[in-house]
């Protein structure tokens, strides 16, 4: 049970991140969208799962183990195959502040209620997106697929006809989830030890609607669509975040989403589960390429691959078919083809020095990579990221695009997918006692 010291920490978080004004408004939106009954919640999840049907994919709902447990039977529909189900921890707490155990412990113990009830929890998601270092091993110990709780946010969500007093509090937004600045870093998972970890993109619903009290439905689709073609121009992933206690005011902004993405295709968005993210996502990391030296010629490439699989090669001086897909890369429709490439090997060399936190990233990317000290041996060699963070990830895909040498890698998606796009939905309470439970811990 939480102490009366946590509940005034938490009071004075809710007063310093909405403002006090905020929290009053806060009051009054809890009592319009929850019910005692817990109907309107059904009601919303039920109205996401057939959005989920139309457009064949499914939505992803994240919820504290208590409040399923609670509404075990209003919420039996989270065990319907239409759905995905992940934990959002055992009550909805900071996890910021609990230690590698503690983590542990908490996941465990909402394992425990999902697999007793018979609903498949394979992801988690920290209440308040409240992460830390441990995280990650904590999700992995407890044997789970993927875990989403990095934040990438927007420059769009800025709006001129909102007041200074809403605007004040943006800075409270960026305390609250410290998230990174989307234009300068690359929204794709990342593969840590077991557990992918997929960003979630910002400014979400909370931000957008109470925040900054845009209202406007369209206004917020013509946002998010806004994120999702930026995603697109970069190959990336949007992953939305939408609570349905806002879903009656968003639903037609997340319409005008998944109708926009299907409109796209050669290439097409991967509308799809967190899941099927995780588990393409692992499917990738185990992909290589083998390469035989042609004398005076160049390297026969052989790719060890799926089917769903896209082969990319930039500067291709190739007998191999090949079609423009991304930048200067062109697919290369052949597992085995000939580069004509003289003595330089069509792929990455990376000296023993370097950090392995490049060559995670290299991973993550697709992009063949051998560790060698010998420097002319290869298309591109690096030897100077003895330390290599965020920050210096796009300069090195700068780097690789300005290289003028046939380098082959995988792309980040299947089948002909360009971008993805995923929508989560976070269902902290399902009644207004709910939400004052959690004030005390349950």
């Amino acid at each position: 049970m939480r102490k009366k010291g946590d509940i005034c920490k938490y009071l004075g978080s809710v007063i310093r991140t909405k403002g006090p004004i905020g929290t009053i408004k806060r009051i009054g939106m809890l009592i319009r969208r929850f019910d005692i009954s817990g109907n309107k919640m059904k009601s919303a999840v039920l109205e996401i799962e057939q959005m989920g049907k139309k457009y064949k994919y499914r939505p992803t709902m994240i919820v504290p183990a208590l409040v399923l447990y609670r509404h075990r039977n209003l919420l039996s529909c989270l065990s319907d195959a239409n759905l995905e189900s992940a934990i959002h921890g055992y009550t909805h707490k900071y996890f910021t502040p609990l230690n590698l155990h503690e983590q542990v412990s908490e996941i465990q113990k909402a394992k425990d209620v999902f697999n007793e009830l018979g609903i498949p929890a394979c992801g988690f998601r920290a209440p308040y997106l409240s992460w830390n270092g441990y995280t990650s091993e904590a999700v992995e110990k407890n044997q789970l697929l993927w875990e989403s709780d990095e934040t990438l946010m927007w420059n769009g969500f800025e709006n001129p006809r909102v007041s200074k007093l809403v605007n004040s509090r943006e800075n409270a937004v960026h305390e609250l989830y410290t998230p990174l600045d989307a234009e300068k870093n690359v929204a794709i998972p990342r593969l840590r030890g077991k557990i992918v970890c997929i960003p979630v993109a910002l400014p979400d619903d909370e931000i957008l609607v109470d925040r900054l009290g845009i209202k406007d439905s369209k206004e917020i689709g013509q946002l998010w669509i806004k994120i999702m073609e930026d995603t697109y121009e970069r190959g990336g992933i949007f992953t939305l975040n939408l609570h349905p206690e806002r879903f009656r005011i968003c639903r037609e902004a997340m319409e005008a989403l998944l109708r926009r993405a299907a409109e796209y295709s050669e290439p097409s968005i991967w509308v799809t589960s967190m899941r099927e993210i995780a588990d393409w996502w692992k499917e990738k990391s185990q992909f290589q390429f083998t390469f035989e030296a042609v004398p005076e010629r160049g390297y026969r490439v052989r790719c060890e691959c799926t089917d769903r699989a896209i082969v990319l090669c930039r500067n291709l001086p190739s007998e191999a078919s090949k079609a423009q897909f991304y930048q200067d890369y062109s697919i290369v429709k052949e597992r085995e083809f000939l580069i004509e490439s003289g003595n330089l090997k069509p792929c990455i060399g990376v000296h023993p020095r370097c950090s392995r936190m490049l060559r995670e990233f290299l991973t993550d990317e697709g992009f063949c990579y051998e560790v060698s000290d010998k420097n002319s041996k290869y298309s591109l060699f690096l030897n100077e990221y003895e330390t290599f963070a965020r920050k210096n990830e796009m300069d090195l895909l700068s780097r690789i695009t300005e290289n003028p040498n046939p380098i082959v890698r995988y792309w980040r998606w299947p089948a002909g997918m360009k971008s993805a796009l995923v929508t989560t939905h976070d269902l902290d309470s399902v009644t207004i006692t709910d939400f004052l439970l959690r004030l005390l811990g349950k």
